[in-house]
């Protein structure tokens, strides 16, 4: 699978990496448990998705976070993570990507995608209150996140291509 990313600044990723150590504190499921996963929102994903070469729309400064977001990932299981609002220049920078790197699962196209940030892959059920309550006693959550870059990301072969 490829992907195409936008990356945190460095406060925003530290703000990130803090929620899921708060999770892993809590011996709870995090991406701070994998250790090579940097924070971002995957703005497009497919099997073999082009690096872009023409992108002609500014990369959205920041992202404001609108909250705990989650999605089925299973039975008995869900995908914990920060939602983002798709305000204007997220949404116009969503359709530039989509448009530039065709061939992105439906989940990606412009009116299906949902922006995240992911605390937590396949957290079970009955651990999500755990987890919401570690999340709230750790502090408010970030209100927006600043964007640092963008990249490509080609899961196959393990490599990182810097956009941005």
């Amino acid at each position: 699978m490829r992907s195409i990313e936008l990356v945190l600044d460095g406060p925003s990723d530290a703000a990130v990496r803090a929620l899921w150590q708060t999770l892993v504190a809590a011996e709870l499921p995090s991406l701070g448990h994998s250790g090579t996963n940097d924070p971002h929102v995957t703005l497009v994903a497919g099997e073999a998705l082009p690096v872009p070469t023409d992108l002609d729309v500014a990369v959205p400064e920041t992202l404001r976070v609108a909250g705990v977001l989650l999605f089925p990932a299973g039975p008995g299981r869900h995908v914990l993570g920060l939602g983002v609002v798709v305000d204007e220049p997220l949404a116009r920078f969503h359709r530039a990507v989509d448009a530039a790197a065709p061939g992105s699962v439906d989940s990606s196209l412009p009116g299906r995608w949902a922006p995240h940030v992911t605390l937590a892959r396949r957290i079970r059920d009955v651990d999500l209150p755990a987890a919401l309550r570690v999340l709230a006693a750790d502090g408010p959550l970030p209100e927006v996140l600043t964007v640092g870059g963008l990249r490509h990301w080609d899961g196959d072969v393990k490599v990182v291509t810097r956009l941005r």
